[in-house]
């Protein structure tokens, strides 16, 4: 599972995990819904632009697509609490000896310089 994602992938990420959050019906989160949603937080993007990415991403396997009439429906295949929690592990491995409380704190710091 990729960790990294571009700003467009991060949107729709978040889009698809928000609309699942407030109960919207798997069969109904289409391309058309992701871009309207995406689109209303001020973010102006391509119908094309942001079917290519979703396609992207279950190549990717980060969605899951369905064949739902005319239309195709996606799914996120991680909550996103579950894709943080990977991209949390992987961090402190990667930078902390998988020592999670070392990333806590420097996470504090970060934070606590970001408000001064």
């Amino acid at each position: 599972m990729a960790f990294t994602h571009g700003t467009l992938e991060n949107e729709i990420l978040n889009a698809v995990w928000t609309m699942e959050e407030n109960g919207i019906d798997t069969k109904d989160i289409s391309v058309s819904e992701v871009l309207t949603e995406i689109n209303n937080n001020g973010n102006i993007r391509a119908y094309t632009t942001v079917k290519t990415v979703m396609d992207r991403l279950v190549e990717k396997k980060l969605l899951k697509r369905q064949k739902s009439g005319k239309k195709f429906c996606y799914m996120s295949v991680e909550s996103r609490e579950k894709m943080a929690a990977s991209a949390i592990s992987k961090l402190a491995g990667q930078y902390f000896n998988n020592d999670v409380r070392s990333l806590m704190r420097a996470l504090e710091k970060q934070c606590t310089s970001m408000t001064m």
